[in-house]
């Protein structure tokens, strides 16, 4: 008597093993290229940050020549009585006065990554000028090479802001 066949098995879907090998390639790959991405993201924002700085610089100095004031900075002791991007104050008022459309804030707008901004009167620490002036700065960049390129410039005889900022700009004050 002959013993019974039995009928080929048929392959529906994946083994195992297979998943296995698949899954643990993708992860590889992933893990190769999420770095990468993560700076390229970095480098991107930073880019955001100074688009952002040459569109508040634009509306601070609109502001100052329509009103003949530089906009009100709201005073944060958490941060040096430096008004922040990620607390409203100055960004709010030069939307209100119709010199900024858009909500312009750091992309991350956090305690280490935002935008300060403040208003100093005339002759504090040695800068000259014909009334106040104000900075307004980059607290971080993400990407060291994206501060090393982009640093900026605003000091006073007393006071170097660009030590204190990884970009750093301002407006009614000289040196000299």
């Amino acid at each position: 008597m002959a013993l019974p066949t039995r009928p080929p098995r048929a392959s529906f879907g994946f083994s195992l093993l297979e998943l296995v090998i698949t899954v643990s390639i993708i992860s590889i790959l992933a893990g190769a290229v999420a770095p990468s991405l993560a700076r390229r993201l970095a480098k991107s924002r930073d880019a955001q940050r100074m688009a952002d700085m040459r569109t508040i610089q634009e509306a601070i100095e609109l502001f100052h020549v329509d009103r003949g004031r530089w906009p009100a900075a709201d005073e944060n002791g958490a941060y040096g009585d430096w008004d922040v991007s990620h607390d409203g104050g100055f960004i709010a008022e030069l939307q209100r006065a119709g010199f900024m459309l858009d909500d312009v804030g750091d992309p991350l707008d956090s305690d280490l990554y935002h935008y300060r901004y403040k208003v100093f009167p005339q002759g504090s620490f040695g800068c000259k000028g014909f009334g106040s002036y104000y900075v307004l700065g980059v607290r971080e960049f993400e990407t060291d090479a994206y501060a090393d390129a982009n640093s900026g410039f605003f000091a006073c005889d007393g006071r170097d802001f660009g030590a204190e900022f990884d970009y750093v700009t301002g407006g009614g004050a000289t040196q000299d």
